[in-house]
């Protein structure tokens, strides 16, 4: 194959990652990490065993980078600098700060101040420099993405250490003000979602709507009916209950 990857619609991995924005040799790292996201190669190239895939096929689950925001709170203010909740000292990164003069740990100050295990301890200026390091030395060390992921703590133990630290937070009002906003927002979409999938179901088994397929099958017990349109008792109960 020649061309340069921008140009080809078949692209290898390392061909792929300057395209899509990934440091050299981690795109092989991601995908084995998110094996069900990525499609599948469609060729091979014979004499370098290359494995290619389809660049626009690619390019589509990639987000755009523009796009692409952290989830953790900012932390800082307008000159970019954290407070410490403890002295009033405005620093651009406390946890150096609490180690020396008040000998803690981050952990440990978050759990005296309640706050939410996602909240940052050092401004954004900072946090953006060293995501420019990190991302340098992927590129610099193709290998560093396969030490990191070697290194990296099992999923179960992450995952006690995270339900750990947001123990004490439940409560707090500005927790149940961020969750109440994001049911707000992801609530409807998953009704619609579900309501989509059932109606689906119902003109897989011949009918042309759930509500059709209801009607059809009143004289069915509920689990016959279930059985027939392909949904749950529970379903069949429920929309009975909402079409009588």
């Amino acid at each position: 194959m020649t061309g340069s990857p921008a140009a080809s619609q078949l692209v290898s991995r390392r061909e792929a990652e300057p395209v899509l924005g990934y440091a050299p040799g981690s795109l092989k790292a991601v995908m084995q990490q998110q094996r069900g996201r990525w499609p599948a190669p469609v060729a091979c190239r014979v004499r370098g065993r290359a494995l290619l895939w389809e660049l626009d096929a690619l390019r589509a689950v990639v987000q755009p980078a523009a796009k692409s925001r952290s989830r953790r709170p900012a932390g800082d203010g307008d000159d970019g600098l954290v407070a410490c909740l403890i002295c009033g000292r405005r620093l651009r990164s406390l946890g150096p700060h609490l180690a020396r003069v008040h000998g803690m740990t981050a952990e440990d100050y978050r759990a005296e101040h309640r706050l939410p295990a996602s909240t940052a301890l050092m401004g954004s200026a900072v946090r953006g420099a060293l995501s420019a390091a990190r991302r340098a030395a992927m590129a610099a060390d193709p290998e560093l993405v396969t030490r990191m992921r070697e290194a990296a703590l099992p999923g179960e133990e992450l995952a006690r250490r995270s339900a750990d630290a947001r123990a004490g937070t439940d409560d707090l009002p500005a927790v149940r003000a961020a969750r109440r906003a994001g049911a707000l927002r992801t609530i409807p979409a998953a009704q619609q979602a579900r309501r989509e999938a059932l109606e689906e179901r119902a003109r897989g088994a011949g009918y042309g709507s759930m509500a059709e397929a209801i009607a059809a099958t009143r004289g069915l017990s509920a689990g016959a009916a279930a059985e027939r349109i392909g949904v749950g008792v529970t379903t069949v109960k429920r929309w009975r209950r909402k079409t009588a």
